[in-house]
């Protein structure tokens, strides 16, 4: 007899696309906050956060650009 009482959810993952990650440049460009950007994209901030560590995208801090 199987019993099938899995009571965890099975993930899905999805990697970012090159538009996300362009448009994680852009909002980050625009001052954008990690939370601002994940709620635009549908995506977690820690999602948004380990990108920008990784360094595919490069994040600008407002007050030192110019």
């Amino acid at each position: 007899m199987v019993h099938n009482n899995d009571t965890t959810k099975k993930r899905s993952f999805k990697h970012l696309s090159s538009y996300e990650r362009g448009e994680i440049y852009a909002l980050l460009k625009e001052g954008r906050s990690i939370r601002y950007i994940a709620k635009k994209l549908n995506r977690s901030p820690s999602t948004i956060s380990r990108e920008i560590k990784r360094g595919t995208t490069t994040q600008l801090r407002s007050d030192l650009s110019s």
